[in-house]
């Protein structure tokens, strides 16, 4: 998948996330993995902030409860996870 790709779904990704009004776990760990990708990034960064922002957190209070909830057992599932690794089986 070429950058441009994974650049149109993340923006999906986000717009779906910036309509949420209770992030759950799964919410909060897929806009810090989104901060993550895009921290360096002047034209993606600040749309994923307005929905930080939207959510009465900080970049640093976002990272810290990610952190928590893998450190406590958060997992992705098939049935919740999207992109990635999820995308491609182990089938040859």
């Amino acid at each position: 998948m070429n950058d441009f790709a994974s650049r149109s779904k993340d923006l999906v990704s986000l717009q779906m996330l910036a309509e949420v009004a209770e992030p759950t776990a799964y919410d909060k760990v897929m806009l810090g993995a989104l901060l993550m990708r895009y921290q360096h990034d002047p034209g993606f960064l600040p749309n994923i902030q307005l929905v930080v922002r939207a959510w009465k957190l900080t970049d640093k209070s976002l990272f810290e409860q990610c952190r928590d909830l893998w450190n406590h057992g958060f997992r992705l599932n098939s049935e919740t996870a999207q992109g990635s690794a999820w995308d491609s089986t182990n089938e040859e």
